[in-house]
C-alpha cells in the first residue's frame, strides 16, 4: 500500500496507460484515483481497482504501464419485493482499516462496495461469519464516525490472479491469500451515514 502520482498517457473506457519511473509486475493489483484532484491530495479520494496488464520500457526512459479498470458490471434492477438488503450497495473503493475487536493492530484494505448498513472489502486475514470487527473509513461522513463496530456476515474466496501465490482450492481457483469479507455495521440507528 503505497501512493504514487503518475502521468497519464492515454485513457479508454476500461483502462489507462501511465508513465512511471519503475517497472512493476504484470497481473499486479492497483487502485486508481482518476481524475486525480491535487487540491484534495491529502484526503482520501474514491478509487477504482485495476489490474496491471502490460509493462513496456519507454524509449525516453521509465516504463509505460497499462492498467485495466475493474469496473463492476451493472446488474439488472430487482423488483422491490426481491431486494434483500436494507440499503443499496455502491461499488466504491475506499481505504478501510479493519481490526478484530480484541486486537490493537488494524489491517489496511480497500472496500469493494459500501452501503449505509455495511461494506465489502478484500483481506489477507482469516475471518469467520459472526466475527466482531472495528472498521475505520477516513472519507466523507464516514471519517466523523471513528471506529465503526461491525459483524462479519459473509466470507468469499477470491479467484487467484496469475502468480506464485498458493491455491487453497486449486480445482475451483480459490486463493489462500485474499478473501472478500462482507460486514454489517453494529451501530445505533440514530447515526445514519449518507453516501
Amino acid at each position: 500500500m503505497r501512493l504514487e502520482t503518475a502521468r497519464t498517457i492515454d485513457i479508454a473506457r476500461e483502462g489507462l496507460l501511465v508513465q512511471r519511473a519503475e517497472a512493476c509486475e504484470v497481473g499486479g493489483r492497483a487502485w486508481v484515483v482518476f481524475p486525480f484532484n491535487s487540491v484534495t491530495a491529502n484526503s482520501a479520494q474514491p478509487e477504482t481497482p485495476a489490474e496491471i496488464v502490460r509493462v513496456e520500457k519507454a524509449a525516453a526512459g521509465g516504463y509505460r504501464v497499462a492498467l485495466r479498470l475493474e469496473i463492476s458490471p451493472r446488474s439488472p434492477a430487482r423488483a422491490a419485493g426481491q431486494e434483500r438488503r436494507a440499503s443499496a450497495r455502491v461499488p466504491f473503493a475506499l481505504p478501510i482499516f479493519v481490526r478484530e475487536a480484541w486486537t490493537p493492530w488494524p489491517e489496511e484494505s480497500m472496500t469493494l462496495d459500501i452501503s449505509r448498513t455495511g461494506a465489502r472489502f478484500l483481506t489477507a486475514r482469516i475471518f469467520a461469519q459472526g466475527d466482531a470487527l472495528l472498521a475505520t473509513i477516513s472519507w466523507g461522513e464516514w471519517a466523523r464516525e471513528g471506529e465503526i463496530p461491525a459483524r462479519v456476515v459473509r466470507v468469499e474466496g477470491q479467484e487467484d490472479s496469475p502468480g506464485a501465490a498458493p491455491l487453497a482450492d486449486p480445482a475451483n481457483g480459490l486463493s489462500a491469500i485474499m478473501t472478500r469479507v462482507a460486514v454489517r455495521w453494529d451501530r445505533p440507528a440514530k447515526s445514519p451515514i449518507a453516501i
